[in-house]
């Protein structure tokens, strides 16, 4: 079998979006789940930017049955009412394995992009309400972090289950990863550092010496540049600029997903193929590509690990 499919055998994607959803999608949850699962993938994780995911999940496990994994999750938007610990409470007895923070509603986001959405991609319907920008400090020096935020990871402790940084900003996350650190969570995810995070590398570096996983994503080798520009006239960043993101947070810290599933897109399935022939191709090692792709999402998600070689 041809390497980069090989790899794929048990891969496990904890970030992709399918319909329905308020933005146009490539596939809806059941094709997804069919399609990883005949190209051998174990397991994928399902998010949407305005709710919860997890509700989906007994029923596309109906429809699939046993061919793959299916896990689902909350993000934390104006749309379930923001820093809501009672959404997250339902979200985690429905099963939810993620629990995502602000994204569409950030302060960073709003402040960066102007809009509850992406250049080049608007929400279907009109959006009727304003934003209320959201931000995990209580106060303007950015020292105290929310009562709410705390409870929240609180619950994400004592489930068990992973929580994501979303679209916060550098200071957010670091103050995020501390705190949620002392309340007990043990599974945390720094969502893609290069785009509207806009994290260093070296705060990258930072945040996986804290104990963070650093997030890196198939969507960066596919997506319309008009679409997602972070740089005037380029792409937000490049496979080679990944790889040394990689290199500086190592492949033990490092979790990659898809984040695909817009209509201007390759299919996740698809694209992370093409995401790992690309990473064969930038000089990561098969056994690299094994631990961020099959172990860590594992441990991510609470499943058991596939046999297969650790990396560091």
């Amino acid at each position: 079998m041809r390497q980069d499919l090989e790899l794929l055998q048990g891969a496990i994607d904890t970030h992709s979006h399918t319909s329905p959803s308020l933005f146009p999608r490539v596939c809806d949850n059941v094709e997804y789940a069919r399609a990883a699962a005949a190209a051998g993938m174990r397991a994928v994780g399902f998010k949407f930017h305005h709710g919860d995911t997890s509700g989906r999940i007994p029923l596309v496990r109906q429809i699939v049955g046993d061919e793959i994994e299916v896990y689902g999750g909350i993000t934390l938007n104006n749309a379930v009412g923001g820093f809501n610990p009672f959404a997250v409470d339902t979200a985690i007895r429905l099963g939810a394995k993620m629990v995502w923070m602000p994204t569409l509603s950030a302060k960073n986001h709003l402040d960066k992009l102007g809009a509850p959405h992406f250049p080049g991609q608007k929400q279907v319907g009109k959006v009727r309400l304003k934003e209320k920008p959201l931000t995990i400090f209580a106060d303007e020096k950015r020292r105290k972090i929310l009562p709410e935020v705390r409870t929240i990871c609180r619950l994400v402790a004592g489930a068990g289950i992973c929580l994501s940084t979303g679209h916060l900003d550098p200071g957010e996350v670091r103050a995020l990863i501390k705190m949620a650190k002392t309340e007990g969570v043990k599974k945390i995810i720094v969502q893609h550092p290069e785009y509207i995070v806009d994290a260093t590398i070296e705060e990258q570096a930072e945040f996986a010496r804290m104990g963070a996983l650093i997030e890196h994503l198939a969507i960066f080798c596919f997506t319309h540049w008009g679409a997602y520009p972070t740089k005037k006239d380029g792409p937000p960043n490049s496979v080679k600029e990944q790889v040394k993101m990689i290199r500086a947070a190592g492949p033990g810290r490092t979790i990659l997903a898809t984040d695909l599933g817009q209509i201007h897109n390759s299919p996740p399935w698809e694209g992370l193929r093409v995401f790992v022939q690309l990473l064969l191709e930038h000089g990561v090692k098969p056994a690299e590509i094994d631990q961020m792709i099959r172990r860590n999402p594992a441990k991510v998600l609470g499943l058991r690990a596939a046999p297969g070689k650790k990396s560091k």
